[in-house]
């Protein structure tokens, strides 16, 4: 992949790493939809062909049929909600998120509905796991 002449920190990288290989995990064991994690890894920076390509590819991968406990599904959603929050803060800037907290405030003040505030979230590109997370928070 050619360099865009970004720069990142070792702690950025390693969190956007972890996050890859968590909604690869969640793909495989299909807890979020292949549009979702398609959307997801544009957000950190995927063109659209090249993570529908990577998609496609992990949902190919056979299902181990590993018995895992609801703790470990929750752990691992709960680390893809923190890590998105992380992304999204240091990759797209104070901007998106001045608006991101500026939208939670509307919803927390009752100013607009829980459909609205779903429907906003999903449009700056928010996975669905993150919009449930901070609507039921």
């Amino acid at each position: 992949m050619p360099d865009k002449g970004r720069i990142m920190s070792q702690t950025y990288y390693e969190r956007q790493s972890k996050l890859i290989e968590l909604y690869k995990e969640c793909i495989i064991k299909k807890e979020m939809k292949a549009s979702e994690v398609v959307m997801a890894l544009r957000l950190i920076g995927f063109s659209e062909s090249m993570a529908s390509s990577q998609v496609r590819e992990w949902a190919a991968r056979s299902n181990t049929d590993e018995i895992e406990t609801s703790r470990t599904s929750n752990k691992r959603l709960k680390q893809i909600i923190s890590l998105e929050k992380y992304m999204l803060r240091m990759g797209f800037g104070k901007k998106y998120y001045d608006k991101y907290v500026k939208l939670l405030e509307k919803y927390k003040n009752k100013e607009i509905s829980e459909s609205e505030f779903r429907n906003e979230l999903m449009q700056f590109g928010y996975s669905k796991i993150f919009t449930e997370y901070t609507i039921g928070k």
